[in-house]
């Protein structure tokens, strides 16, 4: 029944009819009288709240008002494979990941995807508005101390369930062959390992973000050589699960102070590269030379509370931890504009490049 739901491949398509046949899927009988999707959310044209009313069937089950929509939309040309597969990897995050963690996101009503005439992607999510979560547009307002501590508890709660986790294996959930560790494999080949000889870089080191920064952190061949050099010592490791985009424009905070995560690309990662790529955009320079050292500590501990086997020393993780601020270093010095505004790249792209002076990355790794 599913598979025969067209993919919209623009708002315009997400219509009344279309509800109808993805709710009834759940909700036999139900009919979807009017739809009417508002101006897209955030930065990038991929999400927007939809406005639904129903026949009686609908109103009886007690469906809601509004949901989310989110997906690739921009009708039957791919905007390049980078952007084709985030897509797909947020769909595998919601589909085949988050389901069997404990972690606090949006709920995933549907979701679809068509390989041709281009790659397209659909989700459809419950509205969280009714809940008045507390988001952080643009990444200009940091986190308090509290904040930072609940979502690194959060993460602990979910990174001891998978820590080292067989399911990385052969023949597990999220092992070898499986659309999960493809997201692993690429998320390396068409980024991390080609970003310092990308376009990109030659571009952003001659940005007003890039241009401020001493030239030992512009330098490509140093950064190449100290990512290789990073993934080496994370070799030594625990494999956890990771949100996989950690920024401040994908956090939220509920009344009660329960911490939010949305727009994930999980998968797996040694864990140094989700909390350094979590901590160091999230907190004001000052707040971060002031609490990282006792956020850290406090992940350790909520990952000894939560049950992970073979926790590392303070030591050895304040090491691995130091090192590893070059890797979102090298995301926001690199970000494209329509992937954020460009007042939050330059934002994060400062935070970061202070941490790794602070903590002289380059030279832990023998640069």
């Amino acid at each position: 029944m599913t598979a025969k739901i067209p993919v919209p491949r623009s708002f315009d398509e997400v219509t009344a009819e279309w509800l109808t046949a993805v709710l009834s899927i759940d909700h036999p009988g139900v009919v979807v009288t009017s739809a009417k999707v508002d101006p897209y959310m955030g930065h990038k044209p991929n999400k927007a709240r939809v406005h639904v009313s129903y026949n009686q069937a609908g109103n009886v089950a007690g469906l809601p008002p509004t949901y989310v929509v989110k997906g690739t939309l921009n009708g039957t040309i791919s905007r390049g494979r980078i952007i084709d597969f985030s897509n797909m990897a947020e769909l595998v995050s919601y589909r085949d990941i988050l389901p069997h963690l404990d972690c606090t996101v949006p709920e995933l009503i549907y979701q679809s995807w068509d390989a041709e005439p281009s790659e397209s992607v659909i989700m459809l999510f419950h509205d969280l508005l009714p809940r008045n979560p507390t988001y952080f547009p643009g990444g200009l307002t940091t986190l308090n101390y509290g904040q930072a501590a609940s979502l690194l508890t959060m993460m602990a709660r979910f990174q001891a369930q998978t820590w080292n986790s067989k399911e990385f294996g052969e023949g597990g959930i999220w092992g070898p062959g499986t659309p999960a560790d493809e997201t692993r494999i690429l998320i390396r080949e068409l980024y991390f390992d080609i970003l310092p000889r990308s376009e990109h870089w030659e571009t952003s080191v001659v940005s007003p973000r890039g241009a401020a920064m001493p030239r030992l952190l512009r330098d490509a061949d140093r950064m190449e050589e100290g990512w290789k050099r990073l993934c080496a010592m994370l070799e030594r490791q625990a494999m956890v699960i990771v949100h996989g985009d950690e920024h401040l424009g994908n956090v939220a905070f509920f009344p009660d102070g329960q911490p939010l995560l949305y727009d994930f690309l999980a998968r797996a990662e040694p864990w140094p590269l989700g909390i350094v790529r979590f901590l160091i955009p999230c907190l004001d320079i000052i707040d971060r030379r002031n609490w990282e050292r006792s956020l850290l500590a406090g992940y350790l501990a909520d990952l000894t509370r939560f049950g992970a086997p073979d926790v590392p020393s303070f030591e050895e993780a304040w090491l691995a931890y130091r090192a590893a601020a070059i890797c979102p270093l090298m995301i926001w010095l690199n970000n494209s504009s329509t992937w954020q505004p460009e007042a939050c790249n330059t934002a994060n792209a400062s935070r970061t490049a202070i941490a790794v002076l602070d903590h002289d990355s380059f030279g832990l790794l023998g640069l």
